[in-house]
């Protein structure tokens, strides 16, 4: 009967087996690598057609039917209910390749057809753009409004000298930087608005609020745009709006939940140099933006 002592104790291991592993998963739960970001498969035309809130207006994901997601199409100027339009290259027109683009309010991300351009390594673009001249060049990918080669994270090597490779939506890329570099004489090393870690060496027209700090309670906003990859204009900007008091100083109007300096157009120069009188639309107070 010497076997009863040694079954049981076998037992009691395997009953604490699960346990054990539970535990061990618990604490090594924050150390695993977060789940990738759920991608929209592309539908055949019976399953686009099958489903009501295909090519739907919609606000978000709720408001389209699985696996549909709720894109806003920046060459529409429409935000819809969609599915991916490719997965490959191969699935686009000669002139534009597959590209990988986030979907509204934080929802799955989609695959799309965008435009190949003309727009070189290290200069601004767009991601879905109806402009060629906003795209990158084939073989160039469009990350945080920068152009850039492919590129390995582990190998800083892989991208040229001036460039830093990051993570994106369709792989690494090399995005540009100048820091700790010195920049050509008249220009400065800014940080371009919306564009993380990025810097390049531009001319600054206005207030470089980046070398000198805009006051408390002003913005500091850094233009760089596609039409002037070199240049960029520089100004403090007050938030305006109903969640905000007191109102915009005299002599200035709120338009974009920003206050700006308003203008008349018909005084010349009105708005100082680089800088031009303009409004967006008839429904908007004319004010001084940037002569880009």
């Amino acid at each position: 009967m010497r076997w009863r002592p040694l079954l049981i104790s076998l037992l009691g291991i395997l009953l604490l087996l699960p346990l054990a592993w539970a535990l061990h998963t618990a604490m090594l739960g924050d150390l695993r690598p977060a789940p990738a970001a759920t991608l929209v498969p592309m539908l055949s035309p019976g399953e686009r057609q099958s489903l009501l809130t295909y090519e739907r207006p919609c606000t978000g994901r709720k408001d389209c039917e699985p696996p549909l997601a709720c894109f806003f199409n920046k060459r529409s100027k429409w935000r819809y209910c969609t599915d991916s339009r490719c997965m490959t290259d191969e699935q686009c027109a000669e002139d534009m390749v597959c590209r990988t683009l986030e979907t509204v309010k934080g929802g799955p991300q989609l695959r799309q057809c965008t435009l190949v351009g003309v727009r070189k390594e290290g200069e601004p673009c767009a991601d879905m753009s109806s402009l060629r001249k906003a795209a990158c060049e084939r073989g160039l990918l469009c990350q945080d409004r920068r152009c850039g080669r492919p590129c390995r994270v582990e190998e800083p090597g892989s991208c040229p000298e001036g460039f830093f490779c990051r993570e994106g939506l369709d792989g690494p890329s090399c995005l540009p930087t100048c820091e700790g570099r010195a920049c050509p004489e008249g220009q400065a090393c800014i940080q371009p608005n919306s564009e993380q870690g990025v810097s390049v060496c531009a001319q600054v027209y206005g207030h470089n609020c980046q070398e000198t700090p805009c006051p408390e309670g002003q913005k500091c906003h850094m233009w760089n745009p596609f039409s002037h990859p070199r240049e960029a204009w520089g100004t403090c900007l007050i938030r305006c709006g109903e969640e905000h008091t007191p109102p915009c100083p005299e002599g200035f109007v709120c338009q974009m939940n920003y206050c700006r300096k308003a203008c008349d157009p018909a005084v010349p120069d009105i708005c100082g140099p680089h800088y031009k009188c303009d409004r967006y639309s008839e429904k908007f107070d004319w004010a001084c933006e940037p002569d880009m």
